[in-house]
């Protein structure tokens, strides 16, 4: 069964309340079938299974576009104030030499700096790293699937 289409799970949407076909005849019922009948059927058991593995992995594929957005923005901004990190260390080297100013500013790329630090390093963890992965286990599996049921 396959969520959010016919025969999926109660909890998926628009799933439980009706079974796929296959699920509905029964081995007798299939054996008795025409050629021509079982060739359909089959037909029809692949689109819904393309169907359902398209779906699933549209939704994944837009979970991983958000996670990888909002590492892209982290990493982004981690990058812009490194940036101004190291420019902010750029003026406290100049202004090192009447040793009144410096300080401060100092202190400010320091902290530019870290932070630009831990933005990026929240960015790295937020990246996906393996796209689909559950759209792979999932064609892996039908696939297992499909070859124990034609041998």
């Amino acid at each position: 069964m396959y969520p959010g289409l016919p025969g999926g799970p109660p909890d998926a949407p628009g799933g439980g309340d009706v079974e796929l076909e296959s699920e509905r005849l029964e081995r007798k019922q299939l054996e008795s079938l025409s050629t021509a009948e079982l060739i359909r059927h089959a037909i029809e058991e692949a689109r819904l299974l393309a169907r359902a593995e398209v779906l699933h992995a549209k939704k994944e594929f837009q979970e991983e576009l958000k996670a990888a957005r909002t590492s892209g923005i982290l990493l982004g901004a981690g990058g812009v104030l490194g940036l101004v990190g190291l420019a902010a260390l750029l003026v406290t080297v100049g202004l090192v030499l009447p040793l009144a100013q410096w300080l401060g500013v100092l202190l400010v790329g320091i902290f530019l700096v870290l932070l630009a630090g831990g933005l990026a390093l929240a960015g790295y963890k937020r990246l996906p790293k393996k796209p689909l992965v559950h759209t792979q286990e999932r064609l892996k599996t039908d696939l297992t699937r499909t070859r124990e049921a034609l041998q």
